[in-house]
Order: structure tokens, then C-alpha cells, then sequence
């Protein structure tokens, strides 16, 4: 082996040597779990709401179905939403900056007006 053939051994000895040890001191980065997307809304019989939140549920059949809002002190209906439902996950942006209250129900009926889902709402 000649002086040429040696030294161009050790370069690359040496390269490949601080390509692994360098490529192996990588920082890890965590990412975090988001939060469920599709968590259903009236499987819970309490959830906390801000204005604008996104509440999803779950749907087995088309047809236009009825979102009410209730004020739990007086009984009395303080918003009434109709909307198309499809099949499956069905979103809807809840606004609570105009609501008179803190503490409501919501309850979603279908068209024959049968109750669907049910909860309250502490509104943050």
C-alpha cells in the first residue's frame, strides 16, 4: 500500500467516523399530542365552553335536526339553531359572547323531534 493509498484511507476513516458520531447527536424534538378533534359532545354531562368552540357529534341519519339552548335558572329557551345533520361527525360553532347566562342545557332533537343528546354547558 502506497503513502498516497494510506492517507486517503485515514481521510475517509475519519469522515465516515464523524458523519456517525455527528448524525447520532441529533436534539430529539417532542411533539405534542393534540387534542382529540372528534370528542362527542353529549357523552359528557358536563362540558366547558368558550365563544366560538367547535362541539362535535355524531349522527346516524340525515335530516334537519334542532340545537337548543337552555337557561338551567329560569327554564327558558335563550337559543334555538335548525341545521342539515349528516352521517357521522357533525360540527357546529357554538357563540356564547351574547348569552344572558353562564349555565345552560343544549339538547339536540331530530326532526320528529325526538331528544337525540343532552347536556350542560358552563360557559368560561
Amino acid at each position: 500500500m502506497s503513502k498516497k493509498d494510506l492517507i486517503s484511507f485515514i481521510v475517509i476513516y475519519l469522515l465516515t467516523t464523524f458523519a456517525i458520531l455527528f448524525s447520532g447527536c441529533r436534539k430529539t424534538q417532542t411533539i405534542p399530542t393534540p387534542p382529540p378533534i372528534n370528542k362527542e359532545f353529549f357523552n359528557s354531562p358536563e362540558n366547558n365552553v368558550k365563544n366560538g368552540d367547535i362541539i362535535n357529534f355524531n349522527l346516524t341519519t340525515v335530516g334537519v335536526y334542532t340545537l337548543t339552548m337552555i337557561d338551567t335558572v329560569q327554564n327558558q329557551v335563550v337559543t334555538k339553531e335548525r341545521f342539515t345533520g349528516k352521517i357521522g361527525v357533525n360540527s357546529l360553532k357554538i357563540f356564547t359572547k351574547t348569552l344572558p347566562t353562564k349555565y345552560l342545557s343544549v339538547v339536540l332533537k331530530d326532526q320528529n323531534n325526538q331528544q337525540i343528546g343532552k347536556t350542560r354547558i358552563i360557559i368560561n
